[in-house]
């Protein structure tokens, strides 16, 4: 009998309009109005050359300043000059008609910086321009005093001055790269996870004979109430894992989300996260004696608060969580499922990521048992 529920219970579900839509198209439409969203997002943060004018004055030190500035102009994707040299009414025209962020000119002993007041936009740039006019103005009583000692090493003092010297090494620890979009896909997993909980929840209602026709004739079937609900919950949870890694799938090859190289992990906790949605709409549908329409009143409820807490509506919500109420985000299984994913592509171990499933698998045991025992005792006076 466990067998012949799974089946029909599957069955059910395939043909189930409602079921289709919120678990798996659902998921789907969201993830690619999220692509919309986020798409250029990271590529409109990177940086790229700063416009900016340059006047000759015929000084000495206009030598020096050409070949500095030269080092620095190169193409306006990965340079950090765009270089125009210009008279200075032609510099001050460009700056009017916002083609150059600044001006740097020679006056007097310093290089100086004009830029326009209006271009409150540029404050980056202006900022960046701003710290280049003072570097270049601390190392110009060496280089003056070069030229008047020793002019034969004034190359290699121009080239030491031009030349970029890191100290830092950049090491990754895991393969993924993460970026803020990430946290939606993630929450978004998490909410398809938890929208199972609406199957768990239709399971315990036509196992009870008070809220269902089919529940009447379960109740009064020889088959034990444990074999034919294992074979119900069973065949939700193929359902609905089936749809999300469908999902999944979608939003890696076919939007570009970024898993990381550990897809099979990303597979585990779903599953685990759907074996938690399924079991909390159990429980919820067998708690009580409430009707069909208020079970599955609070169970949205719950399930839009945890999604809300997690960061799904709100990016950030969840560190305001973590702040003022932290034991909420350790028992938020949609916090614990987008936690886990993204644990996957910012940490190098696996030690927080085995840390949320064991909770998950742990909030699953208590709402699965509980929603059995809840079911098992519930007595009729008739049928």
């Amino acid at each position: 009998m466990y067998f012949h529920a799974l089946k029909y219970t599957l069955k059910t579900l395939l043909h189930s309009p409602g079921e289709l839509f919120w678990c798996f198209a659902f998921p789907i439409i969201l993830a690619t109005m999220f692509s919309f969203a986020f798409s250029g997002l990271a590529e409109s943060e990177t940086f790229s050359a700063i416009p900016v004018a340059v006047v000759q004055n015929d000084s000495d030190l206009d030598t020096i300043l050409t070949e500095i500035l030269d080092g620095l102009n190169t193409s306006e994707n990965d340079g950090f000059l765009k270089i125009t040299y210009a008279s200075e009414e032609d510099a001050l025209s460009l700056l009017k008609n916002n083609d150059v962020t600044g001006i740097l000119s020679f006056d007097g002993d310093a290089l100086t910086l004009s830029i326009a007041s209006d271009m409150s936009t540029l404050r980056l740039e202006q900022s960046i321009l701003q710290v280049f006019a003072e570097q270049f103005n601390l190392n110009y009583g060496a280089i003056a005093d070069i030229m008047k000692k020793h002019p034969e090493r004034l190359p290699d003092v121009i080239q030491m001055l031009t030349r970029e010297t890191g100290y830092l090494t950049e090491t990754s620890f895991t393969e993924g790269n993460f970026d803020e979009s990430l946290t939606y896909f993630f929450n978004l997993i998490a909410m398809t996870c938890l929208y199972a909980a609406m199957m768990g929840n239709n399971i315990a209602i036509n196992n009870q004979a008070n809220l269902s026709a089919l529940g009447a004739r379960r109740c009064v079937s020889p088959v034990h109430h444990l074999v034919s609900i294992s074979g119900d919950l069973s065949a939700a949870l193929i359902f609905q894992s089936s749809s999300i890694f469908i999902g999944i799938a979608y939003m890696h090859f076919a939007l570009g989300v970024d898993f990381g190289s550990q897809f099979g992990y990303v597979l585990l906790a779903s599953l685990i996260g759907c074996t938690t949605g399924i079991s909390l709409g159990f429980f919820i549908g067998s708690f009580g004696y409430g009707t069909r329409e208020s079970k599955f009143g609070l169970l949205m409820t719950i399930i839009m608060l945890n999604c809300l807490a997690s960061g799904l509506m709100i990016g950030n919500m969840r560190m305001y969580v973590e702040k003022f109420f932290p034991i909420y985000n350790h028992i938020n299984p949609a916090a614990l499922i987008s936690d886990s994913l993204y644990a996957l592509i910012v940490y190098p171990s696996h030690e927080r990521y085995f840390i949320n499933l064991l909770i998950l698998i742990g909030l699953s045991a208590v709402f699965g048992i509980g929603g059995f025992i809840s079911v098992r005792r519930k007595k009729y006076a008739s049928l």
